[in-house]
């Protein structure tokens, strides 16, 4: 497949409230990202608008960006009924004369309604010229998830059915049933991919609604591009479908006000691990090995599309996934010994496809965590998934010790959500230290650790922001990272994207996308 041709629905530039040392907030910053990752535009808000005031930020994008044909500026506005901004009529002129295509609404920063008595008298000249809306309910709190309020977005939309309306969040997790029937209701509604980070919902949205109700975003510099480039360029939809999400809905929708596009190209890929993020195409030979998935998919208590066994295990031949280490959905949040159930199954359907994990429940107590500890090894699982946080029990209580002496005395791996503290850890592993202990999901919080525990690893589930990869393995090294995609809650392409562009050695890569794991799996909880 060819390059995309990719518009960026989503970005921003400057000295924004979570900017660390060193972090990524420039225009020049954000256009070498654009290379790297082969982005051809961007729509771009300044951080003043989207945190402080839409008068402060909105002119100071035009200023920022003027003479870079590749990046657009797009504006914030309030509600009408004060002297801060120009009356809805004239800040639709203004923003036709300084090619800002796309006006943000940010309810949760700003406290805003989206009644009709808040908000319509700014939507009708925008309605007029067709001029889209984003609106994004997240308030500071940039971890805040399933935040916004369908009900008010789908009467607003109802109002105004010649208004393009976007949703743009910074995760819709358990949301996925409700923002399904509001896209049936509403055909001006359109959402925005960087928080949509659903198992195939690229193709279940496409296939259903249609690749229009989609625009590609990054959420750049709070994500990087990696994870939902990657998850477009590997849907399984067809190539003009791609297009669509890709860039061409966005330039529809910004035709009102935004110039033709440049015609200079990106950069080539820089290898071919970059090149399959860029494409979808995989290099020959390219084998992965996955440290956390969860399997039951099709019967979680948020929508899953494909998520039965025979679909997942296609799912993990698309992406050349060899092997994947797994635990039950339904054991995180109920009952784990069903759970454990359907991980039995799949060991027994597809016993080279996957290591399985006892879920347990410290709650049950030592004597119940004991007996299906050896229910599950007779089954033939492989190790331990703990998930104390997840079920209200302490993540250092006295029972996570039952679960860590099983795995020492079998030589097994263990995966845990959240070990607790440094000193936690350091005891864990010292005291087992024939056990192999994973951290669930990405952290360096245990860097120090790992420097005197050989037996301690690293899930790379998520690297969000830009250059995450890269940071974590000048902490940890790249010997001690492990590829987990969180299949089924998360896309297989949205975890591997950080890897496969990152700035880092093909080698190194490699080694973290299933080398490592496959040296822990000949030294560690081996079948015979």
């Amino acid at each position: 497949m060819a390059q995309l041709d990719v518009f960026d629905a989503l970005t921003t530039v400057g000295r924004h409230r979570l900017l660390g040392p060193g972090g990524p907030h420039t225009v020049g910053d954000l256009l070498r990202d654009m290379d790297h990752f082969g982005v051809r535009e961007a729509l771009v808000l300044d951080c003043l608008s989207a945190e402080s005031h839409p008068a402060e930020g909105n002119p100071r994008i035009i200023e920022a960006i003027a003479n870079q044909p590749r990046l657009h500026p797009a504006w914030t506005a309030l509600p009408s009924g004060t002297d801060e901004q120009p009356d809805p009529s004239e800040l639709v002129q203004r923003m036709e004369r300084s090619g800002v295509g796309a006006l943000f609404l940010f309810t949760g920063v700003y406290k805003m309604s989206l009644a009709d008595w808040s908000i319509d008298d700014l939507l009708a000249p925008l309605a007029e010229r067709g001029a889209p809306v984003f609106i994004r309910a997240n308030d500071y709190d940039e971890h805040g998830w399933d935040m916004t309020p369908w009900d008010d977005v789908v009467t607003l939309c109802r109002r105004w059915p010649t208004l393009p309306v976007v949703v743009t969040e910074t995760r819709m997790r358990r949301s996925q049933r409700i923002i399904y029937r509001a896209l049936e209701e509403c055909e001006n509604l359109r959402i925005e991919l960087s928080g949509y980070w659903l198992s195939r919902g690229i193709e279940y949205i496409t296939s259903r609604f249609g690749a229009e109700r989609l625009i590609f975003g990054s959420n750049w510099p709070h994500y990087g591009y990696g994870q939902t480039l990657a998850m477009l360029t590997c849907s399984e939809i067809e190539p003009d479908d791609k297009q669509r999400i890709a860039g061409g809905n966005l330039r529809e929708l910004l035709s009102w006000s935004v110039p033709a596009a440049p015609t200079e190209a990106p950069p080539a890929p820089a290898d071919e691990l970059v090149r399959l993020g860029q494409t979808g195409e995989a290099p020959d030979g390219f084998r992965v090995h996955d440290c956390h998935g969860h399997l039951g998919g099709h019967m979680s208590h948020y929508h899953v599309p494909d998520g039965d066994l025979d679909s997942t295990v296609r799912e993990m031949d698309r992406f050349g996934v060899e092997r994947c280490v797994v635990f039950s959905m339904a054991g995180v949040v109920s009952d784990e010994r069903y759970g454990n159930d359907l991980v039995a199954d799949a060991l027994r359907r597809y016993p080279d496809r996957f290591v399985g994990l006892c879920l347990l429940n410290p709650h049950r107590g030592r004597e119940e965590m004991l007996a299906e500890l050896g229910r599950c090894v007779d089954l033939g699982f492989r190790g331990i998934k703990l998930i104390a946080h997840y079920q209200g029990y302490p993540n250092e209580g006295p029972l996570i010790d039952v679960a860590c002496e099983w795995v020492h005395e079998h030589r097994q791996i263990i995966l845990n959500h959240d070990w607790g503290s440094v000193g936690q850890v350091e005891r864990l592993t010292r005291e087992y230290d024939q056990a192999c202990f994973f951290t669930g999901h990405m952290s360096t919080a245990y860097a120090e650790v790992m420097r005197s525990a050989p037996n301690l690893y690293v899930c790379s589930c998520p690297l969000i922001p830009p250059g995450e990869c890269e940071r974590v393995v000048a902490e940890i090294g790249a010997d001690r990272l492990l590829f987990g995609s969180d299949l089924l809650d998360l896309p297989i392409a949205w975890g591997l994207g950080p890897i496969l562009f990152a700035r880092l050695p093909v080698e190194d890569r490699m080694k973290v996308l299933g080398g490592n794991l496959e040296g822990i799996l000949r030294r560690y909880s081996r079948t015979a």
